[in-house]
């Protein structure tokens, strides 16, 4: 049984959640954080689950974390991130990765040196626009002359 730890726990916490509970058989969600605990609580409270509320998610570095959902504002993602990696957990990113490139950098080298995987939602990548303008890309349209092209291939 994976173990599951929430960060963050407001709006966009609650999708995770119900992405996990689809899984019970797989995963337990057995912590959600967040810096106000009494939203934390809530959030327990309000699924059911059997987890408990940390004000501060560095409590849970040595509780053998299997997977990590970060649900904070994106200028605390690489903090997080890089911690949790270090401490052995696979990490999930609500978009964007972090504040910096070189957070992004410092987020997948931590990955790497841990053999953990990084993975960040980015649910529109699959939308129409976007795959129109990965084919355009793919064709070899795309460049100084072909971003008209480009352009008016994603608003078709």
């Amino acid at each position: 049984m994976l173990k599951v730890a929430i960060i963050g726990a407001g709006a966009i916490s609650t999708a995770h959640i119900e992405g996990y509970l689809q899984f019970r058989d797989r995963c337990q969600i057995v912590a959600v954080s967040d810096v106000y605990p009494e939203k934390a609580l809530a959030r327990i409270e309000q699924f059911g689950i059997e987890a408990r509320a940390v004000q501060d998610y560095k409590e849970l570095l040595e509780g053998g974390i299997d997977i990590v959902s970060v649900c904070t504002p994106p200028y605390t993602h690489a903090d997080i991130a890089v911690d949790f990696l270090n401490a052995g957990s696979h990490v999930i990113i609500e978009k964007p990765m972090a504040s910096s490139l070189k957070e992004c950098d410092e987020i997948n080298e931590a990955a790497s040196r841990n053999g953990k995987l990084v993975s960040v939602i980015a649910q529109n990548r699959f939308r129409n626009p976007m795959m129109k303008l990965k084919t355009v890309l793919e064709s070899g349209l795309a460049g100084a002359t072909g971003l008209s092209v480009v352009v008016s291939s994603i608003t078709a």
